[in-house]
């Protein structure tokens, strides 16, 4: 990679890990009634889970230009969604220190959207242009799209109460996704990805024959 696309993948991948910290420091803050804190926090993962789009978008659009776009357009869907469900909150502990009934009913509902059933959507378009591209091992590429589906499922389920709402299921259910996202941020920053110029060097240095040899 050359040096933009190195210092583009680092930032990327960074970026993944303050959508974590920031997205997990959320819910204990909520669970503590630290509300304000909550609500930054949420602030910062909406603006992190753009910038991830974006950057990415820039890093993967040769090899995919439609769904690397569809990546970036659901990220900042995503962010939006995030972004959509904090503001009741903001207006609530305005009048009040705890906020309570329609402002947390409209946050679970965007939680349950933007950082479930989109992000499931987002993680499968990604997973899929990863495995294509070989951008990075097809293991990684491979769990994007499982984890994806995965949570896309477990959030259906609990949209029809199939499952019980953020219960024990919809945790594990998480956890590929969960996964996906801590290896190919570490990755990123590590390694970063494989461009399609790179690819096609590493098929043309294969000598001809050399499979076919290989198993005999």
């Amino acid at each position: 990679m050359d040096s933009l696309s190195r210092t583009r993948a680092r930032s990327a991948g960074i970026l993944y890990l303050v959508t974590h910290v920031t997205s997990i420091g959320a819910v204990a803050a909520y669970a503590a009634g630290a509300i304000a804190l909550g609500v930054t926090l949420e602030f910062v993962l909406a603006a992190a889970c753009a910038a991830t789009g974006v950057i990415l978008w820039t890093l993967l659009a040769e090899s995919g230009s439609a769904r690397a776009a569809a990546f970036l357009s659901l990220r900042a869907i995503e962010a939006s969604v995030i972004l959509a469900g904090a503001l009741p909150l903001v207006g609530a502990i305005l009048d009040s220190p705890a906020p309570t009934g329609a402002a947390t009913s409209v946050h679970t509902a965007a939680f349950l959207v933007g950082q479930g059933l989109v992000i499931a959507v987002n993680t499968v378009i990604l997973g899929s242009l990863l495995w294509t591209s070989h951008a990075v091992p097809r293991a990684l590429a491979g769990l994007a799209v499982a984890g994806g589906t995965v949570v896309f499922l477990s959030d259906l389920g609990q949209l029809w109460a199939v499952i019980p709402l953020n219960g024990p299921v919809a945790a594990v259910a998480a956890l590929p996704i969960f996964g996906f996202e801590i290896w190919f941020a570490i990755r990123l920053i590590v390694v970063g990805v494989r461009h399609r110029a790179t690819v096609a060097a590493d098929e043309d240095a294969i000598p001809t024959g050399s499979v076919g040899n290989a198993g005999r």
